[in-house]
Parts: C-alpha cells; structure tokens; sequence
C-alpha cells in the first residue's frame, strides 16, 4: 500500500508501522477529526482464502463496539481491493515482548500492574462472550505511560479456518499456548489464563516457561514437563506470586482458575500488599493429589561398620548382629564425683526447663523490641492522600508534590469534567500513603463532543482562536463577494454555530472577498486593463511524493490554466501570467482530486 492513499475516502495512509505474521500494519490519518489511527491489511497470500476473510468478518463484527482502557479499541472493519482491512485505536509504544527483551526481568510491581491490566481486559471479553485465543507479549502494547492495551481480539478463531494462517501463527502462538488448544484445537476462557500466566512468567524471569529452540519442542513441553516455579528462576518472587503463576499455568484446565475474576483478585491482592507492607508468604496453588514425593537422598559412601556386599553373590556370613550397649562401669566415690561434675545431670530437668523457657523469652523480647525499633524509626512517615477529583491536574500534582507522591496520568474523554481536570483516582482520598509511591489518576479530555460556536463576523485569526477554544479545528477557507459583511471577515461557516459535534472536527469558513458593486466610472475601464501576475507555489511536503500539480487562475475574463504537470514535494513553481481586471483567483489542484488544495484572491494593488 502506498503512502498517500486514502482508505474507504477518509483514512490517509501516513507511514508503515511493521508487518506480522497475518497483516501489515500502518498508521494513517482521518481526514475529517484529524487523529490517527492503525490499518491493518491482511497479507495477500490470506487475502485470497476466501473462508479466513469471511471468519474475520463475523469474528471482528463481535468485538466492534467494545470500549474498555485495556483494549485496544476496534473502530471499524473496511473493504479495501475487496479483502476486509481492520481500523484501530493508534497506540503509541512497543509490544510487550520488545519490552520484555530490552529490561526484564521487571520488578515484580511493574509486572503486577501490566498483569492486572491483561485481566482486567480478559474479564471484560470474557463477560461477553468473546475469548482470545491469541493472547501473547507480541499481542500487548505498553505506552510511554505505562498504560497497558490488549490488541488483535477476535483473530484466533479466523486463524482456525485457514491452514496457511495457521502455519504463519504457530511459531509465535506455541510458547504461550495452553495444552488443550494444541492438542485438540479447543479454545477456551482458561487458554486465556494460561497464556497470561506464561507473560507473568516471562515478565518476572525474563524468558517464556520452557523455552526451547523450535515451537515443535515448546508444544511438548507445555503437555508433558513439569510446571515451572519463577521463584525458582528468580528469587525475588514472592511466595504468593510464584504461586499465581503456577495455578494459571496447570496443565488441566479445572485446576486453573475457574475465572478471570479469581486471577485478578489474587493479582490485586498481591498488588495491595506491595502498597502496604503486607506478608507475601500464602500461596493459592495446592500440589494435586498423587504428586510422587522426591526420592531420598543415598549417601555417597558407607558407614565403616556396614556390610561388604561383593560382586560374585551374597555375603557368606551372617550379618554381624549389634551388640547392647554396655553399661557405665562402677566408679569409687572420687571417680563418681568427677563424673557428675562434666554432665548437667546435677540441674534437676524442671529447673533446666525454665531456664531453656527464659531464654527463649529473652531472645523474643529482643527480636520484638528491634522490630518495633525498625518499625518507628526507619519506615517514612505516611501522610493522608489528598482529596484531588475535581482538580485541575497542575493543581493536583503540587497537592501530590505535598505528601511525596507521584501522578500517572491517563487521559480519557469525559462529559462531566472540563478538559485537564482529574475524574478518577486509583487511591482512596484520605487514606494513609508512604512517600515515593504512584497513584494513576484519570485526566478529562473534555466531551467528546462540543458545541460549534457562531464565528460570524470575525476575521480569519478570531474565528480560528475561537475555534480551537471551542476544541474544534480550522478547516477549508474559502471567498465570496459580500455587500454586508467587510472584507476578510466570516460570511459562513460549516458545520453551522449551534451544533454538536466531534471534538477537533474541521470547520469550514467563508470569508468576505469584499462588495460586488464598484464605482461605474472606474469599473469598467479597470477590467478592460490588463496586468502582468507573478504567481508562486510551493508543491507541499506530506509523504505523497511526485503528483500531478495543476494551477488555474480567473481573472474577468474568466479561467485559465497557467501550470499543469508533475512535481516533486518542496518543488517551487514560479508563473508570470497576464489576465484582464484588478484581482485574480488562483487555483491549485493536486492529482484528480477535484477540491482544490489552495484558493487565493490577489488583488491589483497587492502586486
């Protein structure tokens, strides 16, 4: 696909983001709001299976009206030279598994929150019915922000009914992928937990569960090996996390957990003990039943009294038999002295208990009174969180600032809050906070949508700042003679002040070319005179390369092409051009389009 081309009439093809294995992938434009988004176009050696383009349709008309924060959202399904081409929500960042490569293993903060935010997505499919089939690192992106979106839903079962698709899919699908798919091809909401149990894993050690040199020997071992513990790769994972990891990744799908709900509340519950200090040392994950014990440990050599067993058979002599031990010999009465004094026999056993007791309680007395010491003295001081909905976010971080506390930013459009102020918060206000911790609060981006207002009467520079106070962008200028409205003043406007619409939708404007009534005396004489016009143009730089350039000028006695033929973008085109009267209208056309780029009255006297 080129750059330049215009999608379905509405979405310009900006530049290529990358190819996968099923599409290739590229970020354009919207011509009407002006935001970006991602085309997504399927390789054409799947374009031509008929059976895959139609399961992706059905797939994806399931997951088009899905809205949620860690979903990418689907915003429509094109047909593009007649194959169905996918257009997203433009995230910004790399995929998780870039992010994987470049710093794990995370902390294990960092990598319950992008876990939680997985869940949260997949509790949400889930609830309606839709399962992913496809979850892995490459198919999560991570923002700047460290805002978390989920990517390619509804994809999977397309990819069941293509063999070529399928092939292309499983060299990436086979370390993430739960038993039961692999084996029998069933997709189910546990597969799901299974395979962010495998991005929890990879997150934490900094490689999938069993990594292996070919996707073949990945599928045996997620069937057959024994289910891995991070903690063990890495033992900076707590006790309770190892033990999330491991219940997701069980290789039954009941011993699984039976919902994402359950994952995610263990996940928070891990993620509120973080925050507060709490002891990470339970474990929803219980050994099942008929685990075979290790075998004991043999010693490396025999005790010296041990039997001879020889190679050519059996020992011929009984084995010795133990002899009783002996008793202590009788001692005269020096002797019997001597001997009580080197045993603690002498303490009688009440007495030596009760010192064993006060020992004991000294030693944890000592080992309370330290944590207590530790306690008091070395945590920071916490401090009430501040009450910040409501406030404008620059207000809101010095309130932040205050108490020691980093702000995440999310920003979301919201009907009930004027642009820049805060609508949400991941903290309850009030609540006790320690010093160098952060909070994600939500930002208002205003209503997504906004009342035009009426920009009549105003020159170019006030209609276009009103505009954009409004949240709406300057669109098309174009002229037209007015005997009431003075020149380089709004005659229209389009959309029409009174309506709602998308916030950074483009207005139109018609600006006053001044009256068409002039002074008989001059008129006439003026528009018989003909002058001599310089007119330039510079062809634009917006990654549409050569094009055909076409420049038209009116003059009174009517149009006139004065340039038509290919340029190069940043090509200066300079024209001198004769035409009868005291103004010109000079025209540009790029290619066929038939709305002109650019439209410019000249007057005589501006020569």
């Amino acid at each position: 696909m080129n750059i330049g081309r215009v999608i379905a009439g509405r979405y310009e093809v900006q530049e290529r983001l990358g190819s996968g294995s099923l599409f290739v992938v590229f970020k354009a434009r919207e011509r009407t709001t002006g935001r970006s988004v991602a085309v997504k176009t399927i390789h054409p050696e799947i374009a031509a299976d008929a059976s895959f383009c139609n399961a992706l349709l059905t797939s994806l008309h399931r997951v088009e009206e899905f809205a949620h924060p860690s979903i990418a959202r689907l915003l429509e399904v094109v047909i593009e030279d007649g194959k169905p081409a996918l257009v997203t929500e433009f995230v910004r960042g790399m995929n998780l598994k870039e992010r994987i490569k470049r710093i794990a293993p995370f902390t294990v903060s960092v990598a319950v929150d992008f876990a939680i935010a997985i869940a949260e997505a997949l509790q949400y499919m889930h609830a309606s019915g839709v399962i992913h089939g496809d979850l892995r690192p490459q198919n999560v992106m991570v923002g700047p922000d460290g805002v978390v979106k989920v990517i390619d839903l509804g994809i999977a079962a397309a990819i069941q009914t293509s063999a070529e698709a399928s092939s292309r899919s499983a060299g990436r699908m086979a370390y993430y992928q739960a038993p039961e798919v692999a084996l029998q091809g069933v997709i189910m909401a546990g597969s799901d937990l299974y395979a962010l149990g495998a991005i929890l894993y990879e997150m934490l050690t900094g490689a999938p569960p069993y990594p292996t040199e070919s996707a073949n020997q990945a599928v045996m071992k997620h069937q057959t090996d024994p289910v891995p513990s991070p903690r063990a790769a890495n033992p900076g994972v707590p006790r309770a996390l190892d033990g999330i990891v491991r219940k997701a990744l069980q290789k039954r799908p009941e011993q699984r957990y039976a919902s994402a709900a359950d994952l995610l509340a263990d996940l928070k519950t891990v993620r509120d003990a973080l925050r507060f200090g709490r002891p990470l040392t339970w474990t929803p994950f219980e050994e099942p039943a008929g685990t075979p014990s290790p075998e004991p440990v043999v010693p490396a050599s025999s005790p010296p009294d041990a039997p001879t067993v020889r190679a050519e058979g059996p020992p011929k002599a009984d084995p010795p038999v133990r002899k009783p031990r002996p008793e202590p010999p009788q001692t005269t009465p020096v002797e019997r002295n001597v001997y009580v004094a080197r045993d603690d026999d002498r303490i009688a056993g009440w007495l030596r208990g009760l010192l064993y007791l006060a020992m004991a309680g000294l030693f944890l007395i000592g080992v309370f009174g330290l944590a207590l010491w530790f306690a008091a003295f070395t945590r920071p001081d916490t401090k009430a969180f501040p009450d910040i909905i409501g406030k404008p976010i620059e207000e809101a971080q010095r309130m932040a600032d205050a108490v020691k506390v980093r702000l995440l930013e999310r920003e979301e459009y919201n009907d009930q809050y004027d642009p820049g102020t805060v609508y949400r918060v991941d903290y309850e206000s009030g609540r006790p906070i320690r010093p160098g911790r952060t909070v994600l609060v939500w930002v208002s981006r205003g209503s997504r949508l906004v009342w035009v207002p009426d920009v009549s009467d105003l020159s170019a520079g006030e209609a276009e700042a009103k505009l954009k106070a409004a949240g709406l962008t300057l669109g098309r200028v174009n002229r037209e003679t007015s005997d009431t409205v003075p020149f380089g003043c709004v005659v229209a406007q389009n959309p029409r002040s009174g309506k709602r619409v998308d916030r950074d939708t483009p207005v139109t404007l018609i600006l006053s070319d001044g009256s068409a009534v002039v002074d008989d005396s001059e008129s006439g004489a003026e528009d018989q005179i003909e002058h001599e016009w310089t007119i330039e143009h510079t062809v634009k730089r917006d990654g549409g390369g050569r094009r055909q350039v076409r420049i038209e000028y009116e003059d009174a006695e009517g149009t006139a092409t004065a340039f038509d033929d290919v340029r190069d973008e940043g090509d200066v085109i300079d024209l001198q051009v004769r035409g009868l009267g005291r103004r010109l209208i000079v025209r540009v056309y790029y290619n066929d389009d038939p709305t002109p780029i650019s439209e410019n009255v000249v007057r005589w006297e501006e020569q």
